[in-house]
């Protein structure tokens, strides 16, 4: 009877041994992440027009390919709402990125941070501007730095729902004002904040 008992000890052991083991996470091949978003800009160059309505909302789609349990290509697409307390016809935001992120923990953890970084091309509409007394349509898009860090929270080894903050840095190349070409070449700062769900398929 004491051997039995010291074989079911020891077969229980053994047990909660390999279930403390047992997969949390999975970070390697494809992934979809759909998320929300908000998101606030800033420009030296403009006076007030980045203050009348500086936030947005709005959310994302994001691809992602991992390597390795450490690192992991990505693209993205998001869009937000400007028109949150003016009365514009237009006021909107989107921004295609791609990039790298660097996955931190292992499989045997839940949560999972990373951070990453990337080449981010910014578009914005305002519309209407009021300049020397005239209306104008403003259309704006240049290139920037993308930088954010976040963590992943595995339901499932499969299943994520996640946090992100971060921001782009970098100037606005293209400047049009009711389709007229500007030379300025204003700076855009952004912060961003999402939360969402991602789909490991691994």
């Amino acid at each position: 009877m004491l051997r039995a008992a010291s074989l079911l000890l020891v077969f229980l052991t053994a047990l909660s041994s390999l279930q403390a083991q047992d997969i949390q996470s999975n970070t390697e091949g494809i992934n979809i992440n759909l998320y929300g978003s908000f998101v606030r800009w800033s420009s030296s160059h403009f006076d007030q027009l980045d203050e009348s309505d500086p936030n947005g909302i709005g959310g994302g789609i994001r691809l992602g390919y991992g390597f390795n349990q450490r690192f992991e290509a990505f693209a993205q697409y998001e869009a937000q709402t400007l028109n949150l307390k003016s009365d514009w016809k237009v006021n909107r935001m989107s921004t295609i990125v791609a990039g790298v992120r660097a996955n931190f923990g292992g499989t045997l953890q839940k949560i999972r941070p990373f951070a990453e970084v990337g080449y981010a091309l910014t578009n914005l509409t305002i519309d209407p501007v009021s300049l020397n007394g005239r209306l104008y349509e403003f259309k704006l898009k240049g290139p920037g730095v993308w930088i954010g860090v976040g963590a992943n929270y595995f339901i499932t080894p499969q299943l994520a729902i996640n946090g992100r903050v971060g921001g782009t840095f970098g100037k606005f190349n293209s400047f049009l004002a009711n389709g007229q070409g500007f030379v300025d070449r204003p700076d855009v700062r952004t912060f961003r904040a999402s939360i969402g769900i991602s789909y490991f398929f691994n």
